[in-house]
């Protein structure tokens, strides 16, 4: 089985790659990998490169690269924009949307998020957000924001060619007529499991979303998160 890994740019350009500290010992002593065994290195900004390991210790596990190139930048960026959900709900949606495309992940509080902030919870999202992308080949690494509130991330929704809000409320939308608009850069909002409320939904319509429904089953925050990035990609295929 060949191994992903993810490693500085700069190792990529090496003869003999050296991966760091905390992932080499994760692949001595938990996989127990052995010379001689195919990996591939990529720096989740495109690059890419395939060789076999050297050299195994608990602190260095050395690659010799046997070749190298680089994979374009996704053509059309999606973000998701959501309220976190409870933990389970949250790490179950940072997979999934490393799975289904995401180029970007932004935590949101908004009025009836539960979360509270805590700088542990930041480390921990980024492990699940890069195990996601060495398991499905992911090559560009979503960017993982820091928890903001909804009302600074209102202003800069301005700089999305589409800006997608699940909603509860009268005026909405259907979803896949809104998703079908061919768009470059788009940003889909998600509520909490007490939703969004109509005052923020108004707030983000007001700064350029379009409120969308997703049918007539009012689905769980992270199923909706799933649905939304599963047809905004599907649409793009």
């Amino acid at each position: 089985m060949r191994i992903n890994s993810l490693v500085e740019a700069a190792e990529l350009e090496k003869t003999v790659a050296v991966l760091s500290p905390e992932e080499s010992h994760h692949l001595a002593r938990v996989l127990r990998v052995q010379p001689g065994q195919e990996m591939t290195l990529f720096d989740g900004q495109g690059g890419v490169a395939e060789g076999a390991i050297v050299a195994v210790s608990k602190t260095a596990v050395e690659v010799e690269i046997a070749k190298r190139w680089t994979v374009p930048k996704p053509a059309i960026e999606i973000d998701l924009i959501q309220a976190v959900p409870k933990p389970e709900r949250w790490e179950l949606v940072l997979q999934k949307a490393v799975e289904l495309g995401a180029t970007a992940i932004r935590p949101i509080l908004t009025r009836h998020t539960e979360f509270k902030p805590n700088p542990k919870k930041q480390e921990r999202w980024s492990k699940i957000v890069l195990n996601a992308a060495q398991q499905c080949e992911v090559r560009w690494l979503p960017r993982l924001h820091g928890l903001e509130k909804l009302e600074a991330v209102l202003p800069t929704l301005a700089g999305y060619d589409l800006v997608l809000v699940g909603s509860l409320y009268e005026g909405t939308k259907r979803f896949r007529d809104v998703a079908m608009q061919d768009k470059r850069r788009i940003a889909l909002l998600i509520g909490p499991e007490g939703d969004f409320s109509r005052e923020e939904v108004a707030a983000m319509v007001e700064a350029g979303a379009v409120a969308v429904s997703f049918g007539d089953r009012i689905l769980r925050t992270e199923t909706a998160a799933i649905f939304g990035l599963s047809v905004l990609a599907y649409e793009r295929l």
